[in-house]
């Protein structure tokens, strides 16, 4: 599991600077394209890597879309996709507010 977040972190960095080099936003939106889609297909892998990767990245969905991939993990995942998930959610608790940025999923 770990390879594949590492692998999706320098995909999504890689995109997004070729996309646009000089927008420091492209990451995030990025992020919010990619988990949108593995929300909306219901796919736990997906939504695992991606969250593991923007956590990677020092980025955290909104709460509201963070709800939506812990249900759709646990109802549908693995143990290790669910404790994925379980790991971006602590991460993102004891980071604080000042350490990481969070970003918007659009349904």
């Amino acid at each position: 599991m770990l390879h594949h977040i590492r692998a999706a972190v320098r995909a999504i960095q890689s995109e997004a600077r070729q996309q646009r080099p000089d927008d420091g936003n492209a990451v995030t939106r990025r992020l919010s394209r990619l988990l949108a889609l593995a929300i909306q297909q219901e796919s736990p892998l997906d939504i695992a890597v991606i969250l593991g990767s923007a956590a990677e990245l020092r980025y955290f969905p909104d709460d509201v879309a963070f709800e939506r991939c812990t249900r759709t993990v646990q109802c549908l995942g693995s143990k290790a996709m669910r404790a994925v998930v379980w790991a971006v959610r602590h991460r993102c608790a004891r980071a604080g507010g000042a350490e990481h940025r969070r970003f918007v999923v659009e349904s």
